[in-house]
């Protein structure tokens, strides 16, 4: 029963494996969102194969199918309890590539963009940065503006037009347009939109704008979520996971002071989170005039900026985040207009309370 236990708890432990913790934590969450959109289940026989030759598989009914799905159901496991974890990710990542290449109808940005991201975490090791996965996103924005570039309909403002005003009946849309010029507000918003997605591509490639750059890329997607009620599919959800690979998770143990009576539950709450152990909780003296401390081999912070910090290097915390996501999303499929406002109003909390600014130097003297 104990071993039972102790193999369950490796799908919340992050530590002490070949990869990177937060580049494992985004292969686990990756595999999870993959799962729950049905993948298992969308991988079949060819069908209109990207690759034609593929196509010789149809003459063994279901071999393909099967095969594929044993091997994506034995990666998933793999890489979700912790057992040779790159290789399992280079097997799921190439599994749900080779699937979307034999049926045309699988293809999604959003499903390549997941496989590409397993298939290059394998790549990776723990000894260096994710360069593959920084690569990844870089050419994922790059590919996108250029797409739009070579397309008369962003330029025109046409594309933007047909798709908020005709197919999405956005009201902000429509509403703003109307005081405008014919596609004024349409060719605005195609230029940003190309113009942000390729300012995002080269600045994600340097280190000193990288940090900034991953901000702007969070608000500008819940911006558009939040101007068109629309998540591309999982679209992202997939990206937010990926941006998990940027985080860099000390790997020192975390020194965590707090005020026993203002910061207990806090504790509790980690502790049922922390299945690495990697959080040294200790008390507080009661007159010390913070409620809570974190120390790492670089740094000291109190209050929120310690609680900040903390909650970005507890790989369960985003676990949790998921859980409630799918939870949220269950409750509230048939009720969009909710389930919209629900996450609007998470999603935003969520970038206000961890974005960095300085609010005591924005204050008049």
């Amino acid at each position: 029963m104990n071993n039972s236990i102790k193999f369950i708890s490796r799908l919340f432990q992050f530590e002490g494996t070949k990869m990177h913790p937060n580049v494992l934590l985004m292969c686990k969450l990756t595999v999870i969102l993959l799962t729950v959109h049905h993948i298992f289940f969308k991988i079949d026989d060819p069908f209109i194969p990207f690759i034609p030759a593929l196509d010789i598989f149809n003459e063994y009914p279901n071999v393909f199918k099967y095969i594929l799905r044993s091997l994506y159901v034995l990666g998933a496991f793999a890489l979700l309890f912790n057992i040779k974890v790159r290789t399992a990710s280079i097997v799921t990542g190439s599994v749900v590539l080779l699937s979307v290449l034999a049926s045309i109808p699988l293809f999604f940005n959003h499903v390549v963009i997941c496989a590409c991201a397993l298939f290059l975490a394998g790549l990776t090791n723990d000894r260096e940065p994710p360069y593959l996965l920084f690569l990844q996103i870089s050419l994922v924005y790059l590919g996108a503006s250029i797409n739009k570039f070579l397309e008369p309909d962003w330029w025109s403002g046409a594309f933007m037009d047909t798709w908020l005003g005709d197919a999405r009946e956005n009201p902000v849309y429509l509403y703003v347009a109307q005081f405008l010029p014919d596609l004024v507000l349409a060719k605005l918003l195609s230029y940003i939109a190309m113009l942000t997605e390729f300012a995002i591509a080269v600045l994600i490639l340097f280190k000193r704008t990288r940090n900034l750059t991953l901000w702007f890329i969070i608000i500008f997607h819940t911006t558009l979520f939040t101007l068109t009620a629309f998540r591309f599919g999982h679209f992202i959800e997939s990206l937010a996971i990926i941006l998990l690979a940027f985080l860099s998770i000390p790997k020192t143990k975390l020194h965590i002071h707090y005020n026993a009576k203002r910061s207990n539950t806090l504790k509790r709450f980690f502790n049922l989170l922390d299945f690495d152990k990697k959080q040294i909780w200790t008390q507080m003296p009661a007159k010390n005039p913070h409620w809570l401390s974190l120390k790492t081999e670089d740094k000291t912070l109190y209050n929120h900026n310690a609680l900040k910090d903390i909650l970005l290097y507890t790989p369960n915390f985003f676990m949790l985040l998921m859980f409630i996501d799918i939870v949220i999303y269950i409750i509230l499929y048939n009720h969009r207009t909710a389930l919209f406002v629900v996450n609007a109003i998470f999603i935003w909390s969520m970038i206000f309370y961890f974005f960095r600014v300085r609010w005591s130097k924005l204050k008049t003297k």
